[in-house]
């Protein structure tokens, strides 16, 4: 479970996160929504640990953001650009990778790069890439560890058709299976197909909410 209470952060005098209070519960789908600069991004960098908050209190399975822990744990995280070895395939970048913490085998890593479609150009190195492929790099390494909570913003950004619909499949499977995800999009759709609450950020505050 994830829970804040009271959480505010201000950046140069203009508060980005104003009184956040969320209970977000496992299994579940959350979607946040709103213009950009709203507040969506910075929202999800602080639950991840990325941003220190002003006052508040952010918590991860019982555990404190900033007293617990530094950081986020057991979580997948897509925010802002993954910085990849462009020399490398995308297989060698998933590898290098998973050899942090040895928790995966190459079976995995080819199931990963299969569900995100990007199993046919395993090989190919990452500077020929086109953006929605590494777009898919990106959801790869978040996902391919099995962690038990996802946290994506703009997941489908450079993403064709095809790409859309096999993020959608990983998404739904995530969820099925039991996990957190919480995820931005600039095309609602996406968050009315996947997420089963939204939430609507203004300056940095949560201004509606629905099922």
């Amino acid at each position: 479970m994830i829970k804040l209470n009271n959480v505010t952060k201000t950046l140069k005098n203009q508060k980005i996160l104003s009184d956040i209070n969320l209970e977000l519960i496992d299994g579940k789908c959350y979607g946040f929504i709103g213009y950009n600069g709203s507040g969506k991004t910075m929202l999800l960098r602080a639950i991840c640990g990325f941003m220190n908050i002003d006052t508040g209190e952010i918590c991860i399975n019982d555990k404190i953001i900033g007293k617990d822990i530094a950081f986020i744990q057991d979580a997948g995280v897509v925010i802002g650009e993954t910085i990849f070895i462009e020399s490398l395939s995308g297989y060698d970048n998933l590898k290098v990778l998973a050899e942090i913490r040895k928790e995966i085998d190459d079976n995995e890593i080819l199931n990963t790069l299969s569900a995100v479609g990007l199993l046919v150009e395993k090989e190919k190195k990452v500077k020929k890439y086109s953006l929605g492929m590494k777009q898919r790099l990106r959801i790869a390494q978040a996902i391919m560890e099995n962690p038990s909570i996802l946290i994506l913003d703009e997941p489908f950004n450079a993403l064709d058709k095809e790409g859309v619909d096999a993020i959608h499949k990983v998404i739904i499977h995530a969820k099925k299976s039991g996990k957190t995800i919480l995820l931005t999009s600039h095309d609602e759709r996406n968050i009315e197909l996947l997420c089963d609450k939204v939430y609507e950020l203004d300056h940095g505050a949560i201004i509606k909410e629905r099922d």
